[in-house]
């Protein structure tokens, strides 16, 4: 197969998987345009002409695809190729056919849920419904979408190995992903590669069957069931937040009283588990500045003995979210909205430091009033800005015009369009 052969096989098999359906092949002919697959064929050198329309010539004669030519003028040129029999495209391309792997893993499911399904009894019910049925989703609606994304039948088979340690064992949560998937595969990296290659699947399947380890099913798991898989994740959000404040836990009499407002580093498992947060002492009305980055957060909150300055002293604790809110960070924030704290919030004088402030903006439920965003700080701090690049700038088209409208954002985003400028939260004094 010369170069041009495979460039036409390739992009056929690219084709075919960018419009398959979710199971089977409902499609009858693919079609590649000259136009679009080979833009400069009019001024490209002869030879190179040559070579693609021999390796056309070459596929056709295979019985591979049908080319469709065009007049104009003297000569012909290559309108369209065309492909009816893709099992013969992925045998030309030493690749086996989707449609029948999609079939054979589909039926690969089919036994192992019935097999699920007659030892069922032995399991605990819900765990073994819930695992079943997803099993059982994937055993109708597996296809050659799926085979495009890289998931063969191994990856499937140690999908279910998965699945059924899951189901058999209920002691793996003191055990790290790393040892874990020793376990399962003697790899340490396959289980984390496993979950990363299935994801889209499993994200196709939760919208019809609760798919383990997703946060919905997280929300809903009671604690130490078999089907919270969020100790898998090699990501451990956390949050910080300051000030002189009662934290109340779910389900627990006993609330954390931090009465000397230090910072308190909460993993997401804890701030999952807050169910308010209230104010030493007590009062009516609690505000809450979050702060985009960890270098600003511990200059305004580290304990100190002097007095906090008069533009400080108007909140009552201080959130880090280090940008784009995590998991810990939204749990947080919805505890402290739903405690009834009105939100301010200080990051970057850029696109992206708008769209944090929009993104808290839509977890909370409530306006957040920006600090120190607004033309007056940007032009202080103009001479030590930093140049944005196109795509940073593009970010504004993401902005939407309720949050432009905030008081100081409209001015700001101008301003930042205007120069082609942002500045950085670590420069900006808030004393």
């Amino acid at each position: 197969m010369n170069i041009w052969e495979k460039k036409i096989i390739d992009a056929f098999i690219s084709h075919y998987f960018d419009s398959a359906p979710e199971t089977g092949e409902d499609r009858r002919t693919l079609r590649i345009r000259t136009a679009v697959f080979f833009p400069g064929f009019e001024t490209a050198h002869h030879e190179e002409k040559l070579s693609y329309l021999e390796a056309a010539e070459s596929l056709e004669q295979k019985g591979i695809v049908t080319l469709n030519w065009e007049k104009r003028g003297r000569g012909e040129r290559l309108k369209t190729l065309s492909c009816e029999n893709f099992e013969t495209l992925f045998e030309e391309a030493g690749r086996p056919y989707p449609k029948i792997e999609a079939e054979k893993i589909r039926a690969m499911l089919g036994v192992k849920v019935r097999e699920l399904k007659a030892s069922s009894e032995e399991m605990t019910r819900s765990s073994s419904e819930k695992i079943i049925s997803l099993l059982e989703f994937l055993s109708l609606h597996f296809g050659p979408r799926e085979i495009g994304q890289g998931i063969d039948k191994q990856a499937m088979e140690e999908f279910l190995r998965l699945m059924e340690f899951l189901l058999k064992s209920v002691e793996f949560e003191k055990i790290t992903t790393r040892a874990f998937s020793i376990l399962l595969y003697r790899d340490s990296k396959r289980l984390e590669n496993l979950l990363a290659l299935c994801a889209p699947l499993l994200s196709r399947a939760q919208k019809s069957v609760p798919v383990p380890g997703t946060p919905t099913e997280r929300a809903s798991a009671s604690e130490g069931s078999p089907l919270d898989l969020s100790f898998l994740e090699r990501s451990y959000p956390e949050i910080m937040i300051s000030g002189k404040i009662i934290i109340g836990f779910k389900n627990s009499k006993t609330p954390m009283i931090n009465a000397e407002g230090h910072i308190l580093g909460l993993p997401l498992e804890s701030a999952e588990k807050i169910e308010s947060i209230q104010l030493v002492p007590s009062k009516k009305e609690k505000t809450v500045l979050t702060i985009e980055n960890k270098e600003t957060f511990y200059a305004l909150r580290t304990p100190q003995q002097q007095d906090t300055g008069e533009n400080l002293s108007r909140f009552d604790c201080f959130l880090y979210i280090g940008g784009y809110s995590n998991s810990a960070a939204a749990a947080l924030i919805k505890t402290l909205a739903a405690s009834d704290f009105s939100f301010h919030h200080a990051g970057d004088l850029d696109p992206d430091g708008v769209l944090i402030l929009q993104h808290i903006q839509d977890i909370t439920g409530k306006p957040v009033v920006p600090v120190r965003m607004d033309v007056a700080a940007f032009d202080h701090y103009r001479t030590w800005g930093r140049a944005l690049t196109k795509p940073m700038l593009r970010q504004i088209g993401k902005i939407r015009e309720e949050t432009k409208a905030i008081p100081g954002l409209t001015g700001l985003l101008q301003r930042i369009e205007e120069t082609g400028l942002g500045v950085e939260q670590e420069i900006i004094d808030y004393r």
